[in-house]
C-alpha cells in the first residue's frame, strides 16, 4: 500500500507540474526546478514508509521512465531544455544510489544528501538564472557566482538543520558540496550531491 501511495503522489506530482506549464506558459526551467524540490521532498521522506530496496527500485523505475520520455514531448516541463542535460535522469539515480548506500542504517545522511540536491540546486539555479550577472560557461553549462552563493547558504542552512551545532565543518560541508555543485556539468550533479553529501554529513559530523 506504501508503495502504491509513493509511486501515484510521485506521478501525479509530475503531471500536476506538467498541466501547470502548459496552462500557464511557465518556462521549463522554472517548472523543472519545483519538479526537483518535489522529488527530493518525496524521497527525504520515504525511508520513513518504504525499505532499503523499495526505494532502490522506485527511483531505478522513475529514471527509466524518464529517460523513454526523452524521446518524445510528454514531459516537456522536464524534457525541454535549451542545453545539454542529463540531470533528470540522474536525479532518481542519485537518489537510488544513495538510497543503496546509506539506507536503512542512516536515514538521516540520505535525507541530507537527497535535499541538498533537490532544495540547494533548484534554488540556486532559479535564482542564478534571474539575479546571476557574474556568470562563467563552460561546456555549453552557464554557472554564477550569484547562484553558488544562494547554493552555499541553503547548503549551510540545511547543514545546520541535520547537524545542529556550530563550528567549521558546517561551512567546509558546504564549500566543498557548492564547488562540486559549480564545476558539475550536464546536470550530473544531480548523480553525485545525494551520496556526496550524505557521506560528508555522517563523516564529518
Amino acid at each position: 500500500m506504501n508503495l502504491l501511495f509513493f509511486v501515484l503522489i510521485s506521478c501525479i506530482f509530475i503531471g500536476v507540474v506538467e498541466i501547470v506549464k502548459r496552462r500557464f506558459s511557465l518556462s521549463t526551467n522554472v517548472s523543472r526546478r519545483v519538479t526537483h524540490i518535489g522529488a527530493a521532498l518525496i524521497a527525504a521522506i520515504s525511508p520513513l514508509f518504504l525499505n532499503q530496496l523499495t526505494i532502490v527500485i522506485v527511483c531505478l523505475f522513475f529514471a527509466s521512465l524518464i529517460f523513454i520520455g526523452r524521446k518524445t514531448t510528454f514531459l516537456s516541463s522536464i524534457h525541454d531544455v535549451d542545453r545539454k542535460s542529463f540531470g533528470d535522469v540522474f536525479l532518481p539515480l542519485g537518489e537510488a544510489l544513495s538510497a543503496f548506500v546509506f539506507l536503512p542504517h542512516s536515514i538521516a545522511a540520505f535525507q541530507f544528501g537527497v535535499l541538498v540536491m533537490g532544495i540547494s540546486d533548484a534554488l540556486a539555479g532559479l535564482g542564478g538564472e534571474k539575479f546571476g550577472k557574474h556568470k562563467v560557461q563552460f561546456f555549453g553549462n552557464t554557472k554564477s557566482a550569484e547562484g553558488s552563493t544562494i547554493f552555499f547558504i541553503c547548503t549551510l542552512i540545511l547543514t545546520f538543520f541535520f547537524a545542529p551545532v556550530f563550528g567549521y565543518k558546517l561551512v567546509v560541508i558546504s564549500a566543498i558540496l557548492t564547488i562540486v555543485e559549480f564545476l558539475s556539468i550536464y546536470g550530473i550533479d544531480n548523480l553525485i550531491l545525494p551520496i556526496l553529501g550524505a557521506f560528508l554529513i555522517q563523516f564529518l559530523m
